[in-house]
């Protein structure tokens, strides 16, 4: 009986590890999940504005409308499922999880509300300064904070297509800094404001407008 009873706990002792809440294994199941429906859907309602785009329609239009409605839906499922792991498990360890998992993390709280980020910042910010985030994330997410702010964005990540295609970066802090911090953080230039914001040579005269 005692031997049974010892096979049994061997035979169901991975199933308990497997499906412990909080293991390595079951957050990156879990938030690979989320990541690939973020993407999914984002990806579908790109294609159908450029379809609005292209060729107008009232089907096209109403494809762009149920793409953003079903990303919106999706949106606050992941927010539910990534909450429920800091409520349960506290902050994550990035060491411990996949590219995708926290890759997860870090779109789910980047395209959720403004106290989500005010929230959830913190940890980002520790992410960053222990090497474990990538600068471009992290200043995306400084960028976002700003503009939830009405501050200007200091890095030029956060821009929208106006009537005519092309980007538009909004408010921005000292643009003529802009290329310079971005240069600090290992990011490349961006040619619209050295065309309006010519570097500087060593002599501090203004190099020619980018082409």
């Amino acid at each position: 009986m005692r031997f049974t009873a010892c096979l049994l706990f061997l035979f169901y002792m991975p199933l308990c590890i497997a499906q412990e809440p909080c293991s390595p294994a079951k957050l990156n199941a879990d938030l690979e999940q989320v990541l690939e429906l973020d993407q999914g859907l984002r990806r579908t309602h790109q294609f159908a504005v450029y379809d609005q785009k292209f060729s107008p329609s009232a089907e096209h239009q109403a494809a762009v409308d149920k793409a953003l409605s079903d990303m919106r839906v999706a949106d606050q499922n992941n927010h539910a499922i990534v909450e429920g792991i800091f409520n349960t498990c506290g902050a994550p360890d990035a060491r411990l999880l996949s590219y995708k998992a926290n890759t997860a993390l870090f779109l789910t709280i980047q395209h959720g509300s403004k106290a989500d980020r005010i929230t959830y910042f913190p940890y980002f910010e520790k992410q960053y300064q222990d090497n474990q985030l990538h600068s471009f994330r992290y200043v995306m997410m400084v960028d976002r904070m700003r503009f939830d702010q009405g501050k200007g964005q200091l890095y030029g990540t956060q821009f929208f297509p106006n009537k005519e295609g092309v980007d538009a970066y909004g408010n921005v802090e000292e643009p003529e800094k802009i290329n310079e911090r971005r240069e600090k953080m290992g990011m490349t230039r961006l040619l619209v404001f050295d065309e309006v914001y010519p570097p500087k040579t060593e002599q501090g005269k203004s190099m020619e407008k980018s082409r």
